[in-house]
């Protein structure tokens, strides 16, 4: 009889052992709200003149994962995804034919190249859009 109670009084205390990381780590995660934000961008080539010019509107999630809408300035909005760790920051902007971007998100201003095949460098800055 002292061998059953022991062994249940073991089960117990192991399961409660294994729900208490679980629980607190449900709790970290729902606290946090997702940070949204409205950049002004523009791109730039290192071999040809001009910029390309539009506007950026993510969400980060506390997950790391980042979702939004790039709209060019001639029109038609493309489908952002990416992932931020830090201030470190990815994104795809477009759905088929993707640009890749990697760089940063420090104090409101996203700094980021482009990896597109070829000798040209792509430069994508933003900035926060102020509040109305």
């Amino acid at each position: 009889m002292t061998t059953i109670i022991r062994k249940a009084t073991m089960a117990t205390a192991l399961l409660a052992a294994l729900a208490l990381p679980i629980a607190s780590q449900a709790a970290t995660t729902t606290n946090a709200s997702p940070q949204r934000y409205v950049f002004q961008t523009r791109m730039t080539e290192s071999l040809h003149a001009g910029e390309y010019d539009g506007t950026l509107r993510l969400t980060v999630y506390p997950s790391g994962i980042v979702s939004g809408t790039f709209q060019p300035s001639d029109g038609g909005a493309r489908t952002v995804s990416g992932g931020m760790s830090g201030t470190q920051i990815w994104l795809d902007i477009g759905m088929q034919r993707s640009v890749h971007l990697e760089g940063t998100l420090k104090n409101g201003v996203l700094q980021a190249t482009a990896n597109i095949p070829g000798p040209d460098i792509y430069t994508f800055v933003g900035t926060v859009e102020p509040s109305h």
